[in-house]
């Protein structure tokens, strides 16, 4: 079957092409009236309007980037899942990238979508100071930026993450009213959330008149498969296992070091939460039917990406795409699920 055309529509309807295209295009100069009489035509008879030649004449691609470190983390992946579910209703489409916390794949990530016109961005920046200088640069070139997550850089945009340091204080605080004093607070070695974080654990404990024992910061190299960060926790844990020196609690900073530290525990005969108490960041659906069941700290992650989407649509969809000079700073509040690993 031939595919109708507005020339087509407009033989068949009288109309002039202009009009027929303006109509299409829900333009303000026609008529609502002649407007419905040539949608429902050209609804009725299968137009498929072209997208692209739209492109073409508004240099618009409608193409939004994203960039996370891993799409395989189940954080990131529900604020993919926030993103696509409203982005699921508009023009817009995503073209997902993962950074794997590699400055340099970053960088190249960032140009790869310039090159291919993206309109806007939506990243979990490795806080590399050359990819934030990239990042000014395409701001400048009008181009809408929002950090997600990560969001302690210094850079004029929208930000959408949590209040990093309270939420950790409050875990820490949970952990001493149960009595464990000697806490270990386990993170990755990547910027962006870590500083805020440690902040958190170590204020706490001087609030509470503990003293801090350096030695209980450990940051793990945490790689693309895991394997490495594995490889390190299960040696840590053995030797503090020989010198007898196990802790009473552990705070894990991150979904993937939360999940790690409870198998490695697991393989060394580390009953939790009878020899050592864990709680730590985790965006898991399932936690509850981890052995034992996690406390833990929950990230509104959908919420955060449909926030981000919200606000890169709201800057494209303006006749002149124009940011306002003041930027949104979004902390949004985090939940802790208090289950049998701390109890």
């Amino acid at each position: 079957m031939k595919r109708i055309t507005i020339k087509d529509i407009a033989k068949t309807l009288g109309y002039s092409i202009g009009t027929v295209s303006k109509a299409l295009a829900d333009s303000h100069e026609i008529s609502e009236v002649t407007k419905v009489e040539i949608q429902k035509f050209a609804d009725e008879n299968g137009y498929q309007y072209n997208q692209y030649a739209k492109l073409l004449r508004t240099g618009k691609t409608n193409i939004i980037g994203m960039i996370v470190p891993k799409i395989g983390n189940s954080f990131f992946s529900q604020i993919l899942e926030g993103i696509e579910e409203k982005m699921s209703k508009t023009v817009y489409n995503l073209i997902i990238m993962q950074s794997y916390d590699d400055p340099v794949r970053e960088l190249n990530l960032l140009e790869t979508l310039f090159k291919k016109g993206a309109d806007a961005i939506i990243i979990a920046p490795t806080g590399n100071c050359i990819s934030l200088d990239y990042l000014r640069k395409l701001k400048k070139d009008g181009i809408p930026v929002v950090l997600i997550d990560r969001i302690n850089y210094a850079i004029s945009t929208h930000k959408i993450g949590i209040d990093n340091f309270r939420a950790v204080y409050q875990g820490i605080s949970h952990l001493i009213s149960m009595g464990c004093m000697d806490i270990l607070f386990i993170s990755s070695m990547a910027k962006g959330v870590v500083e805020e974080r440690r902040r958190g654990y170590l204020q706490c404990l001087n609030d509470s008149g503990i003293q801090i024992n350096y030695e209980n910061l450990l940051s793990i190299d945490v790689e693309k498969n895991g394997e490495n960060s594995r490889e390190e926790l299960i040696k840590y844990f053995a030797q503090r296992i020989q010198e007898n020196i196990l802790p009473d609690a552990i705070f894990t900073a991150s979904d993937q070091l939360t999940y790690q530290v409870l198998e490695v525990l697991h393989a060394l005969n580390i009953e939790v939460p009878k020899i050592i108490a864990l709680l730590g960041f985790a965006n898991f659906t399932f936690s509850n039917l981890f052995s034992p069941p996690l406390s833990c700290i929950v990230q509104p992650s959908k919420e955060m990406g449909s926030k981000a989407f919200a606000l890169i649509e709201e800057i494209l969809d303006k006749p002149d795409r124009q940011e306002s000079s003041s930027f949104e700073d979004i902390k949004l509040p985090v939940k802790m699920e208090i289950r049998q690993s701390t109890n």
